[in-house]
Parts: structure tokens; C-alpha cells; sequence
């Protein structure tokens, strides 16, 4: 029987991963719980984030802090949306004077009231990706510290740390194949000291995050810190570290594959994925991203004008589960081809998970988000076609 491995092991294989100077896990639902359990958001603080769909997730547990939301992923509507009146300015001055302890961990000489971005590598109904190094260089600039959320793209599929973030945020549930008893979030620091030729570069702001998380979650030297997650969480985290090439790639793959298909449908609308050549970040997708574009496919159907936005996805949802339980016993004996699941046994990662499609927040559009799971592309295709064949041709009561 095989011993579980201990919590700085399972921390420091990831935290290798991520090129991260070290790595907390944190039993928390999404990156606004892990910011809150920080403490690192003050009264005095202003946190700029994307997207209206996460603002009621935000202010659930910030209701009392200055948030501000941006529509747009662009370095320009972060440093407006984190600008601060002259006014507001100077009555913060007035009541937390330069060097206050009133903030946490801020250094002597800086103000209390901070500027953070939380950015999403791959966000928004449209999978905007974020130009990350540009958002370095602007958060530097503004004097803001960058949180990147790579829940979508996992550490595979993205290193924001490398590419100039200060803290990187990961929840777990969609890498770890097996389930988990409580919601894990990976919390990742960047390195304050880089290598650039001959010259070292210091980054005050990373060794502020650094710690800010300490103060946080205690020292990541600590044993087993107090937030933690389960033995049996960690013994799945571990597993799912170890084969994270041989699930992730696949499931990156057959997302491209059904990308293609769905952008030649009659029935789709239009088709977000950042390897389609019309994605608004087709271009910048390649240099952010790594391993190919992500497992998650963004669509919008074309029904009838009658039935609302929200009818069509629920309807077209039950369609394809439908049709995807029907196809998948039949296709599994048959299914040939390079699209490898796993080299491993299925009791390592427990139970497989599986493709799903779920509407997103946006009531505008409501686009359907396709996440890749382990089955064939192909049967996730044949389901697909059934599903908009029956969707745009329902069958007499």
C-alpha cells in the first residue's frame, strides 16, 4: 500500500512546475476566496478585475472593498479602472499617512492603499487571452501587483509566473481528475530575483507578494500549514502532477479539433477558440499559451428567433447529454486513431472526467463553453452532430 505523500512534497512538485518560488494549497473555492483568506485586499486597497460575470463571486466575499470590473482584457482599461481620484487621492492620504501599518506587509515610505489586477490568462464568454508581458510592464508602471487566474489553462497550459505575474492562481478541481473532498487552489509567487545575462534583477513587488502570502498562510517551509487540504486530496494532486502531460495534451488536442468542426456548422453561430484564425487573439494566443490553446471551446447556436438565448442552451445541453451517453459505450470498443486518453491506470486519477457543456454567466449572448474531458474527439463530434441535428429539427410530439 502505497503511503501518502506529504504536503511540502506534493507544494514543491508543483511550485517546479509552475517555476514558482514556492506554491500554497489552499482550501478554497476560486482566487476572490483565496484573496480573502490573505487578508492582502485592505479597506484602503483598490482591486481592478475582468469580466461582470465574476463580480457577484467578488463582492460575496470583498463586500466591503473597492472593486472595480473591466469589460475589456486590455492593459489600458486596467490602468483607468485603477486610477484614483485626485480627491478620493487625498482623502486616503489624509487618513492613512505614507508608513502606516494600515495595510498589510507594505514596505516603510509606500502608502496603504495598493492597487491589485486579477487578470485570467483565458477568460470571458469570448476566451479573451491576456497579453500577460504587457500586463507585467503596465503593472509596473501603474505600481500594481499582478494576480494571474489559470484555472482554464492549468499550469500545463500556461506559466504566467514566467512571464512577468506576480501571483498565480490555480484552482485544482478541473486538473485533478479524481474528486476532490473539498475545492483546492494552487497559490503560486513568483521569483523576486531573475537572471537577465550577467545582471540580476530584483522585483520588489514579487518579494512583496511573497509576503503578503506568508502572512497569509504561514511560511511555505511550514510542516502542514493549517488550511491545508486532505490527505486523500493530496494523494490525488500528486497523481495528477505526475500524469499531467498525458491527460492534459489530449484533451488540448481534441478541443481543437472540435473547434474546427463547430466554425463550419450551419447551425453555430460563431465559434471562440484561440487557435480559429478568427479569434481576436489568434495571433498572441501562441506566445502566451503553451501545448496548444486550451480545452475549452466557446459557441454560439443559431435558433429560432422565437425561443430566447437561454431556452436554446438549456435545450441544446440536454441534447448533447443525451446523445453523448448514446454514443459513448458504441464508440468506445471501436474508437482507433493518435488521440491517446491515458497511458495510465484509471485507479490512479479515480473516476474519468467527462466533456460537458455549460452556459455561460453572459445573459447577452449566452454562449455555450464545451470543456474537453477524456473521451475521443471524434465521439464527442458524432454527439455534437446529433445533438444540432435534432436542435434545429426537433421531432414531432
Amino acid at each position: 500500500m502505497n503511503s501518502r505523500p506529504a504536503y511540502s512534497q506534493v507544494a514543491a512538485a508543483y511550485a517546479q512546475a509552475a517555476g514558482a518560488r514556492a506554491t500554497w494549497l489552499v482550501r478554497a473555492r476560486n482566487a476572490f476566496e483565496v484573496i480573502a483568506k490573505t487578508g492582502m485586499v485592505g479597506a484602503h486597497d483598490r482591486l481592478v478585475v475582468y469580466g461582470d460575470t465574476v463580480l457577484d463571486r467578488c463582492l460575496d466575499v470583498h463586500p466591503w472593498q473597492n472593486v472595480s470590473v473591466v469589460d475589456e482584457l486590455t492593459c489600458d482599461a486596467f490602468v483607468q479602472a485603477g486610477f484614483m481620484p485626485h480627491a478620493e487621492e487625498a482623502e486616503r492620504a489624509r487618513l492613512v499617512p505614507e508608513g502606516s501599518p494600515a495595510s498589510y506587509a507594505h514596505p516603510a515610505g509606500m502608502a496603504a492603499d495598493r492597487l491589485f489586477w486579477l487578470v485570467p490568462s483565458v477568460g470571458g464568454p469570448q476566451l479573451r487571452t491576456a497579453d500577460l508581458r504587457a500586463f507585467s510592464r503596465a503593472a509596473q508602471e501603474a505600481g500594481a501587483l499582478l494576480i494571474v487566474d489559470n484555472t482554464l489553462m492549468t499550469v500545463y497550459g500556461c506559466h504566467p509566473l514566467m512571464q512577468g505575474a506576480h501571483i498565480c492562481i490555480e484552482n485544482l478541481d478541473a486538473m485533478v481528475d479524481a474528486s476532490l473532498k473539498e475545492s483546492v487552489v494552487a497559490v503560486s509567487v513568483a521569483r523576486s530575483l531573475a537572471r537577465r545575462g550577467r545582471r540580476h534583477l530584483a522585483d520588489p513587488r514579487a518579494e512583496d507578494a511573497h509576503r503578503l502570502l506568508s502572512f497569509g498562510f504561514g511560511s511555505p517551509d511550514v510542516v502542514e500549514p493549517q488550511s491545508a487540504p486532505a490527505g486523500e486530496d493530496l494523494t490525488a494532486i500528486d497523481a495528477a502532477l505526475d500524469s499531467l502531460a498525458v491527460r492534459m495534451q489530449p484533451r488540448f488536442d481534441g478541443a481543437n479539433a472540435i473547434a474546427s468542426y463547430l466554425s463550419c456548422h450551419a447551425a453555430v453561430g460563431c465559434v471562440r477558440y484561440p487557435a480559429l484564425a478568427t479569434h481576436p487573439d489568434h495571433l498572441l494566443a501562441p506566445t502566451v499559451l503553451e501545448h496548444g490553446f486550451g480545452p475549452a471551446v466557446s459557441f454560439c447556436l443559431r435558433g429560432a428567433p422565437a425561443e430566447s438565448m437561454r431556452a436554446q442552451a438549456t435545450r441544446f445541453t440536454a441534447l448533447f447529454e443525451e446523445a453523448r451517453v448514446a454514443s459513448a459505450e458504441s464508440f468506445a470498443a471501436a474508437s482507433t486513431g493518435e488521440f491517446v486518453v491515458s497511458d495510465a491506470p484509471a485507479s490512479a486519477f479515480g473516476k474519468t472526467r467527462r466533456t460537458r457543456i455549460v452556459p455561460t454567466a453572459d445573459s447577452k449572448t449566452c454562449c455555450l463553453r464545451l470543456y474537453m474531458g477524456a473521451e475521443h474527439p471524434l465521439s464527442i463530434v458524432d454527439s455534437l452532430d446529433q445533438a444540432l441535428r435534432l436542435f434545429c429539427n426537433p421531432p414531432e410530439p
